[in-house]
């Protein structure tokens, strides 16, 4: 009898042997980053907005700033747009404003209470007309180029900057560190890393050359939107 009830174990413990031998393996994730291209607030097609005066790129990853990436203006003017706000309510907002107003020298002369107005349906929108136009004002004054470059405090590190004056110019010579678009208000860390990683090269006259590492792949960004968006990137480059 404990001959048999051995052997009826061993019988078992063959037959789920087998089994797991010829069941097929889980595959792992894949550990790609997925794009937000087709989720709500990323559609894959946005149509050409009447009035803008540049045209609209493909999205890959889904991102506003790949569609907008051929005008630093309209960069810049997001950044602000997006500030505690998500982008399927800021979307439509930002291409009214770039329509109405498509260069800094139109938005620095909006009537404040038609750009407020304009602005509502987002919020906040008395603090943003008026840094949208004091930006505007800004940029007439002294307009982004690779010649001149500002301080921003505690950017992109703790730290960074203390060793410019507030209001300092720094010339292409400067080894001190500065950004060609730090000067105009409403440029913080989100905006300075999105102008980095789709204008700054291009500005520059930098973008694409053999021997000069990528503006992009030194950016470390913090933003929820911009940190997925840089793992997929350096996915593609790897590719």
């Amino acid at each position: 009898m404990p001959v048999t009830t051995r052997s009826r174990r061993n019988k078992l413990s063959i037959q789920q042997t087998t089994q797991h031998a010829l069941s097929p393996r889980k595959e792992k994730p894949s550990s790609t980053t997925i794009t937000r291209v087709d989720r709500q607030d990323h559609p894959r097609i946005i149509p050409q907005p009447p009035g803008l005066r540049f045209n609209l790129q493909p999205a890959k990853f889904g991102l506003i700033q790949e569609r907008i990436c051929d005008s630093l203006y309209a960069l810049v003017v997001q950044a602000i747009l997006w500030n505690q706000t998500r982008g399927d309510m800021a979307r439509p907002v930002l291409f009214q404003l770039l329509s109405a107003y498509p260069s800094p020298d139109e938005l620095s002369a909006a009537p404040l209470p038609e750009l407020i107005n304009m602005l509502q349906p987002i919020g906040l929108h008395r603090i943003r007309a008026t840094r949208l136009i004091a930006l505007a004002e800004a940029w007439l004054a002294a307009p982004p180029c690779k010649e001149r470059r500002y301080r921003r405090l505690h950017y992109p590190n703790h730290g960074c900057g203390a060793d410019v004056k507030p209001g300092e110019v720094l010339g292409p010579d400067d080894e001190r560190e500065g950004w060609e678009i730090a000067h105009l208000p409403g440029m913080g860390a989100y905006a300075l890393d999105s102008y980095r990683i789709f204008y700054r090269d291009r500005l520059r006259g930098v973008e694409g050359l053999n021997g000069i590492e990528p503006e992009w792949k030194r950016v470390i960004p913090t933003d929820k939107e911009l940190k997925p968006y840089l793992k997929w990137r350096r996915e593609q480059a790897c590719c």
